[in-house]
């Protein structure tokens, strides 16, 4: 396989901006008048990196903070996010990338309130919600039905068999609205995330996320609200899908990864390998790897080559995959994960710290391509996705860190040949700011209390302007990121 022949022809770029995953290189689409809201032109100064690193997709969440009743009476702030969301659309076809949407059609409201399909009033307003968007973002190329996380029901006999019948009622609603669009059903987590028994099962849940989180929270022992089903759980949500798989659209893709876990592997819901390869003979399948190129919680950059360009040998040894999703919580800054990710996508036999060098060679010049190796030190942080190719020790660390520093303070970006978002100066001065603050924690005595208020102005303030999340998951961002290395 040459560079001119891509292993994966659809490469998406899902950038995932709902409300508790909020920072300073987030896009915000939900407050006008708070800090880092993002126009039309932004998204086309965005679209043009994308297209340069090599991606062919743009993919956005349906927030649940849009898909709320109070947008069927196409309010001031629902008609702006639905008006600003059709021009990102005509910008990305005018740079030829496709532009698909996501959607766990259950949750509903910034509350994350899980509607249950089997109760007829909820069912109606899962369609109404479905249509309204469908209507509003017909020039979508690509809309997926995604199970949940958050999503997903129990009540009412609700499980996988619910899932899959709503997906196929659903993408009835879309091809109605927006007859030349693709439809993809997602199968994220043990299929299918949050439905029947993959969901924690709490007495007397009212739908609502408090109520089930609390419920996860109290059990003996603690557990997650999802990713509860066992491979023979899985097996039966796959051989059903499996079942009614030809009663679904023609053009439908499946987004299907090699392991039913959080991290597509087979640690939680078993292995994939065998559903990959026979819905692959009736269907174009997509990986739809979330951890694989960064987490959540803590924002930083990310150094995550070898484990990028190993999934996409793994998926395409496996079966042939039409496509693979990176997603990003900080579209701003993880540039060079973006890079190679796209760069993966194309030929996934490349090396990644081959493509690591030649990403700092053509931001910084060549005589700093070196930045290349020393930014696998940025990969420290535990998080979601986390399997570093190596342990740091402090003092390895700190070494690197110093150099990092020495190498961005002589570097300049002025013959920078990518068209970074927002810009190559602006790269230089984040990536800057984070290696003078792992300094500081993997240097002697640090003032962790100075680097979370720190961290926060730097990167979370933006909640110091609009309401926590649900999940109220930046305090403990903030905290994790303040005792790296303690």
């Amino acid at each position: 396989m040459s560079d001119s022949t891509p292993c994966f022809k659809h490469r998406s770029c899902y950038v995932n901006f709902a409300s508790h995953l909020l920072n300073s290189w987030n896009a915000n689409m939900i407050f006008p008048d708070a800090p880092h809201a993002w126009s039309a032109a932004d998204f086309e100064r965005f679209f043009d990196m994308l297209r340069s690193f090599g991606f062919t997709c743009f993919e956005f969440w349906l927030i649940p903070a849009m898909y709320d009743p109070k947008a069927l009476e196409c309010g001031e702030k629902y008609s702006r996010f639905a008006g600003i969301m059709r021009s990102v659309i005509s910008a990305a076809h005018e740079r030829g990338l496709m532009v698909k949407f996501i959607n766990g059609p259950n949750c509903i409201g910034r509350e994350w309130r899980f509607a249950c399909p089997n109760d007829p009033d909820d069912l109606e307003l899962i369609r109404k919600l479905w249509r309204h968007w469908n209507r509003e973002l017909a020039g979508a190329d690509i809309v997926g039905v995604f199970p949940g996380d958050p999503g997903g029901c129990n009540r009412n006999g609700c499980d996988h068999r619910t899932y899959i019948e709503l997906a196929l009622r659903l993408m009835e609603i879309t091809l109605q609205e927006n007859p030349a669009a693709e439809t993809e059903l997602g199968t994220w987590g043990t299929p299918f995330s949050g439905w029947g028994e993959d969901l924690y099962n709490c007495p007397g849940w009212d739908g609502s996320w408090k109520m089930m989180l609390d419920g996860a929270a109290k059990a003996n022992p603690p557990q997650c609200h999802i990713w509860n089903g066992k491979p023979e759980r899985a097996k039966r949500a796959m051989d059903e899908l499996m079942k009614r798989l030809p009663e679904f659209p023609e053009n439908t893709s499946v987004a299907i990864n090699l392991g039913f876990s959080g991290d597509a592997d087979a640690t939680a819901g078993g292995d994939a390998r065998e559903y990959v390869r026979e819905v692959a003979k009736s269907r174009r399948i997509n990986s739809w790897d979330y951890s694989v190129t960064e987490g959540e919680l803590v924002v930083h950059p990310h150094w995550r080559l070898p484990r990028i360009f190993s999934r996409r040998r793994e998926e395409r040894a496996c079966a042939p995959y039409h496509g693979a999703m990176s997603y990003t919580m900080s579209p701003r800054l993880s540039h060079m994960c973006m890079y190679a990710a796209a760069q993966a996508g194309i030929n996934p036999d490349r090396d990644p710290d081959q493509v690591s060098r030649e990403f700092c060679a053509r931001v910084f010049g060549k005589e700093h391509e070196a930045l290349g190796d020393l930014f696998e030190a940025f990969e420290v942080v535990p998080a979601w996705g986390f399997y570093p190719r190596r342990r740091w020790s402090k003092e390895e660390a700190h070494r690197a860190y110093k150099r990092i520093i020495e190498h961005l303070e002589s570097a300049t970006t002025d013959a920078c040949e990518l068209p970074l978002y927002p810009s190559p100066e602006q790269y230089r001065a984040d990536l800057l700011w984070f290696a003078r603050k792992f300094a500081g924690m993997s240097g002697p005595n640090p003032d962790r209390g100075a680097i979370r208020r720190e961290y926060w102005q730097r990167c979370l303030s933006i909640y110091d302007h609009v309401p926590m999340s649900v999940d109220e998951r930046a305090n403990a961002a903030a905290d994790q990121f303040a005792n790296l290395f303690a």
